[in-house]
C-alpha cells in the first residue's frame, strides 16, 4: 500500500518496491494538499494504481491537472529520448557520439514515428525495424544503430519508462579485412594533379602518421611532437606522434588553412575536415581505385607497421587503439602478399619469414637426448 509522507507542510504519496535485481525503487506523487483527510483519500487512489505504477506506468491524477481526470501517461519515444540525451550531455558524452545517437534515433522515428509509446516497444518491433532497413542500410550501419537504440531503451527500463529489456539481436555481417593501399596505388594518387597539392601533402601526412581524419586539426604541435589529447582521441588515450621537418610543415599548413577558413570565411569545422575525404575519393574515382577512403591511409599505416615489426601491441599504441583486439585485424594479412604490395618493405618483411639459424651446440645436444 502506498504510504503518506509529509514534507514542508505538504503531503506526498510514496510507492516503494523491489525491482528484478532486488534493489529498492521508489516514486513519490504530490497529493497537493496540507490536509491529512484529503491526503488519505488521494493516497487511496494512488494505492489503487500501485501495481501499474510499479510496472512503469506514469499517472496524471485528477488533482494534478485542470481536467479533473486521472489518466495513464504514456511516455513517447521522443520525450524519453530528449531526457536521455540531456543526461548524456551532462555526463560529458562527446558531441560526436551524441550526433551518432541522434542519427540512430532518426531511423527508429522513420519506422514508428516520434509519438509512439516507449513502453509499447517489443522484440517484434525491433525485428520490424530491421526488416524495414534491411535493404537500405549495410549490416555495419544497422548494428551501430541497433546498439545505440539498445543503450537508450535499457536506460528507459531503468527509469521505469519501459517495462523490461528487449533482446536486440544484431544483424549478421561478414568480417572484412581493413582496406589498405598498395605502394603503386599511393604513388599514383600522389602523382595525380586532379586535386590540389595541399590535399596530396595531407594524404602523405595521414599515410606516414596513421592519424585519424580529425586528429591533426585538434592536436597540439610542440617541437617535433604532435600530441593528441585524450579529450580528442576516440580511445580517450593521449598519445604523441613524432614528426620530421616535412611532416611538421604539412600539419602546420593544414592547421593554418583550417583556422583561416573558419575565421575569415565562417566555414564550419566539420565541413573543412570532410573536404579532405572528398578530395581523396575524387582522386580514387579518377584513377579507378575502388573501395578506398581517406581512412584507408590509416589502415595502410597499421598494416605496414605490423608487416615489418610483427609487434601488434606496439602498433596498437602507435595508432591509439583502446584495445589490442581491435588492432589484431591488421595481423591477418599474408606476409608474402604484403611483400608484393609494398616492394620497399620487401627485405624487412623477409626477415620475419626467415627462420633463425640453428645453434650447432643445441643441435648436437638434441641429438644426444
Amino acid at each position: 500500500m502506498a504510504k503518506i509522507k509529509k514534507r514542508r507542510g505538504k503531503y506526498y504519496s510514496r510507492v516503494r518496491w523491489y525491482d528484478t535485481n532486488d534493489k529498492i525503487k521508489e516514486t513519490q506523487i504530490a497529493l497537493k494538499t496540507d490536509k491529512k483527510s484529503v491526503a488519505v483519500v488521494r493516497n487511496n487512489e494512488v494505492t489503487a494504481k500501485e501495481d501499474l505504477i510499479k510496472e512503469g506506468g506514469s499517472w496524471n491524477f485528477a488533482w494534478l491537472n485542470d481536467e479533473g481526470k486521472s489518466e495513464l501517461i504514456r511516455i513517447t519515444i521522443s520525450d524519453a529520448f530528449d531526457e536521455y540525451r540531456n543526461v548524456q550531455n551532462i555526463n560529458g558524452v562527446r558531441a560526436s557520439t551524441l550526433d551518432r545517437v541522434d542519427n540512430s534515433m532518426k531511423t527508429i522515428y522513420k519506422v514508428f514515428g516520434k509519438t509512439y509509446p516507449i513502453d509499447a516497444l517489443t522484440y517484434s518491433h525491433i525485428e520490424q525495424y530491421k526488416e524495414y532497413w534491411h535493404s537500405k542500410h549495410k549490416p555495419t550501419t544497422m548494428n551501430i544503430n541497433l546498439s545505440k537504440i539498445r543503450a537508450f531503451h535499457n536506460w528507459c527500463v531503468k527509469k521505469g519508462y519501459a517495462k523490461k529489456k528487449i533482446e536486440f539481436v544484431l544483424v549478421r555481417e561478414d568480417q572484412k579485412l581493413p582496406e589498405y593501399l598498395t605502394e603503386s596505388q599511393f604513388k599514383d594518387i600522389m602523382n595525380c594533379d586532379i586535386v590540389d597539392v595541399h590535399f596530396r601533402k595531407a594524404f602523405l601526412f595521414y599515410y606516414i602518421t596513421g592519424c585519424r581524419k580529425t586528429e591533426p586539426f585538434k592536436a597540439e604541435l610542440s617541437g617535433k611532437w604532435l600530441t593528441i589529447k585524450s579529450t580528442d582521441a576516440k580511445s580517450h588515450k593521449t598519445r604523441d606522434v613524432e614528426l620530421n621537418e616535412v611532416l611538421k610543415s604539412i600539419v602546420t599548413e593544414m592547421k593554418d588553412r583550417y583556422h583561416m577558413l573558419i575565421d575569415e570565411y565562417g566555414q564550419k569545422p566539420r565541413n573543412i575536415i570532410m573536404r579532405y575525404g572528398k578530395e581523396f575519393k575524387k582522386v580514387c574515382r579518377h584513377l579507378g581505385i575502388k573501395g578506398k577512403t581517406l581512412h584507408s591511409l590509416r589502415h595502410t599505416y597499421a598494416v605496414r607497421r605490423w608487416a615489418i615489426t610483427g609487434d601488434i601491441k606496439m602498433v596498437s599504441e602507435e595508432i591509439g587503439h583502446s584495445s589490442v583486439v581491435m588492432t589484431e585485424h591488421y595481423a591477418k594479412f599474408n606476409l608474402r602478399r604484403l611483400m608484393d604490395d609494398f616492394p620497399s618493405l620487401k627485405e624487412r618483411i623477409a626477415l620475419r619469414l626467415t627462420p633463425p639459424m640453428e645453434d650447432s651446440y643445441f643441435t648436437k645436444l638434441l641429438k644426444v637426448i
